[in-house]
This record gives structure tokens, sequence and C-alpha cells, in this order.
């Protein structure tokens, strides 16, 4: 059997081979072709393929992939170790380079990891083929870590089509304060659940399907409202 012929074998058993989320390469591949050409005009799949032709493979670090990288990347860093399969998003990352990032992510190819502070954790989507959260640091109020997570937990998402999101990676070291506030944001989560009755959920489809409830009347909540104030000492002698 010849080079070519042990390469292309190689190519058909890797479009065959499945994730952790049962999708193979090649479904997720034509999946995101199809969204192409069903879901994207003109204008946002030529900036698919343009944020695409500007992410390379190999740990050489060529000037097409530099052009990827924002200015203060390439003078913090090593060259040489710039690797487009992880990439950095934060404060400092250029707005277009931003968006190039956000554009690949959605696709089924590089960066597979994207490390991005707070200037991602609302208001955009990167869900299309990524189904892990993983909050390296966390907030005291838990409706913000739903927030992040509802960049990825979305309708259309990688994780509708499997049925394996899993938002639930918070690692902490433990005996210092990141286990602490990690208990505390814990059991606030768990009282929201108490208090609301259901799961606390802030993504997308939970919320269109909180819009389209039959809304409560103001007269029957205003009737209902519990008088916690203490009563003074002629109030509880019941004289008026």
């Amino acid at each position: 059997m010849d080079q070519e012929q042990l390469g292309r074998d190689a190519v058909l058993e890797a479009l065959e081979n499945k994730d952790q989320s049962g999708l193979s390469l090649r479904s997720v591949i034509e999946r995101f072709c199809d969204f192409l050409e069903d879901q994207c005009g003109e204008r946002d799949r030529e900036s698919y393929l343009c944020a695409l032709s500007r992410i390379q493979v190999g740990s050489h670090v060529g000037t097409d992939v530099r052009d990827s990288y924002s200015p203060e990347e390439l003078e913090d860093a090593d060259t040489e170790s710039l690797m487009p399969n992880v990439r950095l998003v934060n404060g400092r990352t250029r707005s277009d380079t931003r968006q190039r990032l956000m554009l690949a992510f959605n696709t089924p190819f590089y960066p597979e990891v994207l490390v991005a502070s707070s200037v991602l954790a609302e208001g955009v989507d990167l869900h299309l083929n990524s189904r892990h959260v993983i909050h390296h640091d966390l907030c005291w109020n838990p409706s913000t870590l739903e927030q992040r997570t509802g960049r990825v937990d979305r309708i259309g998402s990688k994780a509708e089509r499997c049925g394996l999101f899993d938002s639930g990676h918070a690692p902490f070291i433990g005996q210092t304060q990141d286990e602490k506030m990690y208990r505390v944001v814990m059991d606030r989560e768990r009282w929201f659940q108490v208090v609301m009755g259901e799961d606390y959920r802030l993504d997308l489809e939970s919320t269109e399907k909180l819009a389209e409830r039959v809304p409560f009347p103001e007269a029957a909540a205003r009737a209902l409202v519990f008088n916690l104030s203490v009563p003074t000492p002629v109030q509880a002698a019941g004289v008026t």
C-alpha cells in the first residue's frame, strides 16, 4: 500500500472518529457546511470563511498566523509557542481579532479552546461547536455564572444536538478562599432553586419559555405579600 493510500485511509478514519459527544468529525463538518449555506447570509458566510483562512496549524508561527494574533500577544509571548488550538481573549485583544476568534471558535476547526475574560461573558454566541464551560474564577452572584454558561447552552448548539451539555466545571484549590467562595456560590444557587421552585436558569430557551407565561395579576400579587413588619404593642393587643 503506497503512502497516498495510507494518507487517504487515515483521513477517512479521522472523519468517522467520534468525540465524547458521540458526534463524528464528518457529521460536525457537514452540519457546519449546512449552517453556512442555510442559515448564513452572504456577508456572514464570508466572515466565517475569512476567519478560518486566518487560523493556521503547526507549531511555528508564520506570517499569516501572526496576523491572527494581537500585537500584545506577539509582544508578550514566545512566538514559537503560540499555538492556534488554544487562544486567549481579554480586554487587551483588539476588537477585530476578538471577532475573528469568536467566529473561528464556532467552527469545527481551530481554536478548540477559548480562554476568555469577562469581555465574552455575555452577549456573544460561542455555542455552535462547544459544550463545555469551565469557570476558572467564580462570582458571588450565581446569575453571573448562568450568563457565562448561556454563551454555550443555546438553541442550535452542539450541546442541544448531542444532548450532553456540561457546565459543571468549577475547579478550585482546597483549603483556600477559592473553596470557601465555591461553597457559598453553590449554596446560593440551591437557595435560588428553593425560592423559585425550579431550576434557576438564564439561558435563551428558558427565558423565552418564562416570557410566554400568563402574567400574574399585580393586584393578586400585592394581596399575597407577607407582612413581615414587627407589630407594635397596641397592634399585638388587638386595639385599633
